[in-house]
């Protein structure tokens, strides 16, 4: 029983450990742009296991696991009945529900995974081009998470907190996988 959804957390697991791995080298490496896209696909294993967790019922989580195995895009249905895929936002969608942090994390580390005018952070600062209200909650993301003392936020300030948001990420997801099935293995609590 559950052996689909065990052999997917397994894989989750996998990938992080993984993950922490090339993160350690790129980081000690001055790779920071690659660094940045591996905490986007970390977050990508989390908005997923949140997703099983908190809005798939129990009874379905191991057929959704099955079909991930099998190569198969995680389906659910509509309101009318009709099959659909389940997109990356709505991962998102429940991942930002339960760790407000997310979003934030997901936003930037995504300019990483796409060619945006951050990949030129060796030549200038990208984060002048981008909105005071959008710097000013990076600021009070790294303050409240992370022990930020400054009111300015550069470049090189986010790339020093790095390890830190890479960890929080990672650290919910080993929370997932260290507990003998994880939240994944109950019903949702109505």
């Amino acid at each position: 029983m559950h052996e689909n959804l065990r052999a997917y957390m397994r894989l989750v697991e996998k990938r992080s450990r993984e993950h922490n791995q090339a993160f350690g080298m790129l980081y000690a490496q001055g790779l920071y742009g690659a660094c940045a896209a591996i905490i986007r696909q970390e977050i990508d294993n989390l908005m997923r296991v949140d997703y099983l967790t908190f809005s798939v019922p129990l009874t379905d989580r191991d057929e959704l696991c099955r079909d991930f195995l099998s190569g198969a895009r995680w389906q659910r249905r509509t309101a009318k009945g009709k099959l659909t895929d389940i997109r990356d936002v709505e991962f998102h969608t429940y991942a930002k529900d339960n760790h407000s942090w997310v979003s934030l994390t997901y936003e930037y580390s995504s300019k990483f995974i796409h060619l945006t005018n951050f990949w030129d952070y060796g030549m200038s600062d990208p984060l002048v081009t981008m909105p005071a209200d959008e710097r000013s909650e990076i600021v009070s993301y790294l303050s409240n998470y992370h022990g930020f003392l400054a009111h300015d936020l550069k470049m090189d300030d986010l790339f020093e907190y790095l390890p830190q948001v890479f960890e929080k990420i990672r650290s919910n997801i080993e929370c997932y996988v260290e507990k003998e099935d994880g939240l994944l293995l109950h019903p949702l609590s109505s």
